[in-house]
């Protein structure tokens, strides 16, 4: 076979810069540290027992010891400390956001109310009966000199203030981190400006050898030129094969002759039948996040932004149809935009309502509450918000009637070695299974910089550890890593760092255990490791949708370095069942 016809593999090395380890690599340095402080701080109480020194020692082993090894252990790859923070966190912002968290703060008002009263009848009585003890005179007066000093318009003023009206009808339209869709852009709440555009898929899996070779080597010519941050995003829903079956439908009625009726009748029953559980259609999102030049002056940074998201998104258009993809252009790109995040937010509503039908529902609703006057100034987000959304549970959120639930591939669970196309996989686990894949490329003078410094430490570690400790053999890769990137970057490629993020929905709680089960054995079969975001949810959430903004410590759990190569193989992703208006095929 020639080498023209051989598949190429891709080298995923593990991260050059990582934390110190201690007791030959076997522990890292904060769980070591924790271990420590917890064994003096159980220990040295143990030792001021006036027992014997049998008994102190009995009691450090039942006390001290298993939580030194906690410690050391740590709960769910993350540190102990940082786990009980994340743990506190989340009981003090677990909550229901939306139409039950409005509802329930209605039936609480009254109570209080009386509460209050209640209050205040009980703080007059000291009032009225010593008021000279509690200096009430005094107080009133100089308080009546202050206000008697104000000019009456600002008097006039504060007595004629009244509460402004909620500027959301559904409180999840304010929770969600955007403020308004504009010119095809979006408009996040801390000031960001993020371009959405929609590509069609290409079977890249059935292509040969050469034609995968190609198609990379053309997506590293986009991702020289692209911005700085992007997101991938793949959105897998059950198809709508409505239209099929009435199109089979209406041709049976046609039809004259009875064995062909037959035979249509079958594969009636049988698109029923496959449709209603695998017929899948996927979504593919790239997200641009304009980036603004340093030391350059912000006057119109508006007007920068929308500038350089169009430049991008025709930059990618003409890059990507060299690859054999074609990024969709729609007719209204605000309406798009917020098209995109009503799929991604409302999974079970979007189904059966249509964008423009949810519009009409919203401007009603306006109407119905006596704000007639604001329905040219509606919030984009209020097109696109679920009626609530749940993060009352730890491991999973309820949007939409919808569970969600999200995996992490932390910085160790890459596998080292992958093929071209390796993360098809995970698009095409089927239905529910979402994937965000974050790209960030690094200034390559900052990394050539640090990994010097990285290099020269490593190597000098290295001397002193014996190569029969499990620290010398991540120093080794650590240095075979530096290495590695050195050479790439002097050959002209960049460094990214690269984040992976899984969604799992489900109709039920049950179904979503089973999916995360499922997905979890998948990835494992493929040397790949996963971790649950377990109280962390909310974040995760957040990080999910398509503002290219994954949440700082998930960030740092799960960035993994790359060169320019790795990624590519990557981002090209296939489309394996699809439903179609003619036919139902597998492709």
């Amino acid at each position: 076979m020639s080498k023209s016809n051989e598949h190429d593999s891709y080298i995923i090395p593990p991260n050059f810069i990582d934390s110190g380890t201690f007791f030959g690599g076997m522990f890292k340095a904060r769980n070591a540290i924790e271990a420590g402080v917890l064994m003096l701080a159980v220990g040295i109480p143990v030792f001021s027992l006036g027992v014997s020194l049998t008994t102190k020692i009995i009691i450090l082993c039942l006390t001290a010891l298993p939580l030194a090894l906690f410690a050391l252990i740590g709960i769910s790859g993350e540190s102990l400390s940082s786990f009980a923070l994340i743990f506190f966190r989340y009981l003090r912002n677990r909550r229901v956001v939306g139409v039950q968290q409005r509802e329930a703060t209605m039936e609480q008002r009254p109570q209080k109310a009386v509460n209050r009263r209640r209050q205040s009848k009980r703080k007059k009585k000291p009032a009225e009966d010593f008021p000279a003890e509690f200096d009430e005179v005094s107080r009133y007066s100089r308080k009546r000199k202050v206000r008697e000093k104000l000019p009456r318009k600002e008097r006039v003023k504060k007595a004629d203030k009244k509460p402004e009206p909620p500027a959301f009808l559904n409180p999840v339209a304010g929770y969600i981190p955007i403020e308004k869709v504009e010119n095809g852009t979006i408009y996040t709440k801390d000031h960001r400006y993020i371009k959405i555009l929609e590509v069609v898929p290409i079977n890249f899996l059935l292509r040969s050898a050469r034609e995968q070779r190609n198609i990379i080597y053309s997506f590293i010519s986009f991702l020289k030129i692209s911005p700085v941050k992007m997101q991938f995003k793949v959105l897998t829903k059950r198809a709508d094969i409505n239209r099929h079956l009435d199109t089979v439908r209406s041709e049976l009625a046609q039809e004259t002759d009875e064995g062909c009726r037959m035979l249509q009748e079958d594969y009636l029953g049988l698109v029923k039948q496959i449709g209603s559980k695998e017929a899948i259609t996927r979504r593919f999102f790239i997200v641009f996040e304009f980036e603004p030049w340093v030391n350059t002056k912000r006057g119109n940074e508006e007007g920068e932004a929308i500038a350089a998201l169009s430049t991008a998104a025709h930059t990618a258009e003409n890059y990507l149809r060299q690859c054999g993809n074609r990024v969709i252009t729609p007719e209204d790109e605000n309406e798009f935009a917020v098209d995109v995040l009503y799929n991604v937010l409302c999974r079970s509503t979007s189904c059966d309502k249509s964008l423009p039908t949810r519009a009409k529902e919203i401007v009603a609703k306006y109407v119905a509450a006596g704000r007639a006057d604001d329905l040219d100034s509606i919030p984009a987000s209020e097109f696109c918000a679920p009626d609530s959304i749940d993060f009352t549970h730890g491991q999973y959120v309820k949007i939409d009637d919808v569970y969600h639930a999200y995996l992490l591939v932390p910085s160790d669970g890459f596998k080292s070695q992958v093929p071209a196309g390796w993360l098809s996989l995970i698009v095409n686990a089927g239905d529910g299974i979402d994937m965000d894949v974050f790209l960030t490329r690094q200034p390559k003078e900052r990394i050539i910089q640090k990994l010097g410094q990285q290099l020269r430490i490593n190597r000098s570690k290295i001397k002193e550890t014996s190569d029969t400790n499990t620290d010398f053999d991540d120093l080794d890769g650590a240095i075979r890593s530096g290495y590695f990137f050195k050479e790439g970057l002097g050959n002209n490629e960049d460094f990214y760092y690269l984040n992976l993020l899984i969604t799992v929905t489900a109709n039920t709680v049950d179904e979503l255990e089973w999916r995360l089960a499922e997905m979890k054995k998948l990835l494992l079969s493929q040397d790949m490791n996963v971790s649950t975001c377990s109280f962390r949810e909310e974040q995760a959430f957040l990080s999910a949708l398509p503002l290219v903004s994954l949440e700082k410590k998930l960030y740092e759990r799960s960035k993994r370095n790359v060169l320019t190569l790795e990624p590519q193989a990557a981002t090209p992703l296939p489309a394996m069942r699809c439903a179609t208006t003619t036919a139902f095929c597998w492709v």
